[in-house]
């Protein structure tokens, strides 16, 4: 019982068993401060023709005028919105933003790579030379044992406190020691190299680095933050787009601004808090006892601070510590914390989902365009922060604690309804057309929130098969693989989930605006999971076959990769046999009990397929592979054979692929319902 204690209590005591909360932190800003660089250039600075705000103004008009007044389903006769109203007029050639992009972080990097050599003539620091031979010797011996890159030694002999400072850039690293410090070196030998072990800790975390580029980006891009929050209404109004949906629009461009200049002082702030911890972290790694460390947070500073945890820049000694007896805090990820990373993403989204920029490049693609590189770039930057926040919730809590995803999930869906639906234009546009006030978002958030905590439940599952590989040879091949299997499992979700919203809009405007908003989303809702289920179906596919990938990789895993051949071989047999059927009964009256036959054959393979005795389990990923892969083979065999027998009467494609996604998603929710499947049989011996 001990020793079980004793290896839990080890692992909770090293932090830097996954990545640091810093690194999240420091990515967050600059996903945040990337986003809005890009919309403000794109939005205000680009070389659009001369009356593109008059079009614009009718463009939008036109829309505005047409979601009020359509009710009921559309004429098939008549001609839609986009015949009448056109194309969206704004042009911006996509080298604008990326221009000004470019042109920002070079700026960034600049300051950055001059400012060390400038704080060192600035502050007049004094390089430890021969007359200081005993301390530098002190000095490198300690950096030596660390494992820490060279270091350049300064001096401030004036300074009487005890305290050090590690600054510099990439090649040169520079740590300045205080006149108090040096002089406490003979006295008390361990308070100096606690201190100094310390700053060499800021050193090998590369926190100088992230220091540094986050204070420089946040200050460069503050100006710009302000300016895009006076700007989102006041466009609106000063070019006449004076319509409800478009001040709604304006009014949400202000308002994703506004969150933008709130999470990026406090992404700011989070970065440079959390470096103290990972620093103070790796000392005590290197000290071996945290006494020396903790003597120096016995006293708290004389200056006055900022009241709360979220306004501060450096954390309080209290907090450090009890940071030194207890890193569990580390691993933690909180409400607030998933709550500026749902804003940011969200907010991404919505300037990637409604950006211009692509509109002279791309023509009549553009809105295709811009919905694959919304939905990817968010799928693949979720999956980073799920993957994260599970990585650490494994590592810091030995065996479960499901009861932390609580905050942090809903953090997470709260961002992401904040910067996915009230701040987006499109959105807000389409609600305020038709006199909805937007009473779906609680839902909405709700379901985000469900889709959150199985995300994590699912990656908590999934990474343990793949740890194997992902600790191998070939492990950077292995995280390259899963980024991109979970990036596009999570954007086939979010192709459903991030436009309910809007759905919503279309829903009320088919019902007339008669149905309160809550029921018109919940049958959006309903409406657009039947047109998406192959989204969906997609996405339990790869929900089976990533973990299956997992367990079959490792190279002494020759029983599951047989078990996973036999699945796939099952699942092609029972495929073509259900084509055959298909083909066999035709169309016309007969295809209603056709497919009614067919989803009922596939729950029957389904459950057979989970309760299949095999090795390593997963009864479930198995059934979902072998119903998936009978869907694919059997309706695009049929349709196949059916435009080559009859081509006349052959349905179209999109039907055979709506109604094969409906089958296989009912048998896979039947499988998931069967005890016996979800369980499987043990193998035998």
């Amino acid at each position: 019982m001990t020793s079980t204690a004793d290896a839990t209590a080890g692992r909770l005591r090293d932090p830097f068993a996954v990545p640091s909360g810093t690194s999240m932190r420091f990515a967050l800003l600059v996903v945040t401060t990337s986003t809005v660089i890009m919309h403000f250039v794109g939005s205000r600075f680009g070389p659009v023709p001369g009356d593109v705000k008059q079009r614009y103004a009718r463009y939008a008009a036109c829309w505005e005028e047409q979601n009020r007044d359509s009710t009921g389903l559309p004429s098939p006769d008549g001609p839609s919105a986009v015949e009448l109203c056109g194309t969206d007029p704004r042009q911006v050639d996509l080298w604008v933003p990326l221009t000004g992009l470019l042109v920002f972080w070079l700026v960034v990097l600049a300051v950055y790579w001059l400012l060390p050599a400038w704080r060192v003539r600035r502050r007049r620091y004094a390089l430890l030379g021969e007359e200081s031979a005993a301390v530098t010797r002190a000095l490198e011996a300690l950096r030596e044992r660390t494992g820490c890159e060279p270091v350049h030694w300064y001096a401030q002999p004036l300074d009487v406190r005890v305290s050090a400072l590690a600054f510099g850039r990439r090649g040169r690293r520079c740590v300045v020691l205080s006149g108090g410090l040096l002089a406490l070196r003979n006295r008390r030998p361990e308070t100096f190299e606690a201190v100094v072990l310390h700053e060499l800790a800021h050193v090998r975390n590369r926190d100088i680095d992230l220091s540094f580029l986050t204070i420089i980006s946040a200050r460069v891009s503050l100006p710009v933050l302000v300016l895009t929050v006076a700007s989102g209404v006041l466009w609106e109004l000063l070019h006449g787009l004076g319509g409800t949906g478009s001040l709604a629009a304006g009014l949400s461009n202000s308002l994703k601004g506004l969150c933008l200049v709130v999470a990026m002082p406090l992404t700011r702030r989070a970065v440079l808090r959390s470096r103290e911890f990972y620093a103070d972290a790796r000392a005590r790694q290197w000290a071996g006892s945290p006494s020396a460390l903790r003597a120096l947070f016995e006293v708290e500073e004389d200056r006055r601070r900022l009241p709360g945890r979220l306004l501060r820049v450096h954390p309080t000694a209290r907090q450090r510590r009890d940071m030194l007896d207890d890193p569990e805090p580390l691993f933690r990820s909180g409400f607030w914390e998933l709550l500026a990373a749902g804003c940011v993403l969200g907010a991404l989204y919505t300037d990637l989902a409604t950006t211009f920029v692509l509109n002279s490049a791309l023509g009549p693609g553009a809105e295709t365009a811009r919905a694959v590189l919304a939905v990817g770039t968010l799928g693949l930057l979720l999956a980073a922060v799920v993957a994260f926040f599970t990585l650490r919730l494994q590592e810091g809590f030995p065996g479960g604690r499901p009861g932390l995803l609580g905050a942090p999930v809903w953090g997470l869906a709260c961002g992401l309804a904040l910067g996915g639906g009230v701040v987006n234009p499109g959105v807000t546009f389409a609600l305020a057309s038709v006199g909805q006030v937007g009473a779906g978002l609680l839902p909405w958030t709700a379901l985000l929130a469900l889709g959150g905590y199985a995300a994590v439940r699912w990656t908590a599952a999934v990474l343990p098969w793949w740890r194997p590989v992902l600790r191998g040879p070939r492990a950077r091949a292995g995280w390259c693989v899963l980024s991109v299997a979970a990036g596009a499992l999570f954007g086939c979700v979010l192709v459903w989930l991030m436009e309910l919203m809007s759905t919503q809009a279309l829903m009320a405007t088919l019902l007339g605006g008669r149905a309160p908003e809550l029921v018109s989303f919940l049958l959006g809702t309903a409406s657009d999971a039947v047109v998406r289920s192959p989204f969906l179906l997609c996405a339990a596919l790869l929900a089976a076959l990533i973990p299956l990938l997992g367990q079959a990789a490792p190279p002494g895993a020759r029983a599951a990769r047989q078990a996973l051949g036999r699945t796939v071989a099952g699942a092609l047999r029972a495929g073509l046999w259900l084509a055959a059927a298909l083909v066999l009964l035709g169309s016309g009256p007969r295809v209603l009990p056709a497919y009614a036959a067919v989803a009922a054959l596939l729950a029957v393979l389904a459950v057979r397929t989970g309760r299949r005795p095999r090795p390593g389990g997963l009864p479930i990923a198995h059934a979902t592979l072998a119903t998936v892969l009978a869907t694919a083979t059997a309706h695009r065999g049929a349709a196949l054979l059916l435009t080559l027998v009859t081509p006349r009467a052959a349905p179209a494609p999109g039907g055979f692929l709506l109604v094969g996604s409906l089958s296989a998603l009912l048998a896979v929710g039947v499988a998931a319902c069967v005890p016996a499947a979800r369980r499987g049989t043990p193998a035998a011996g």
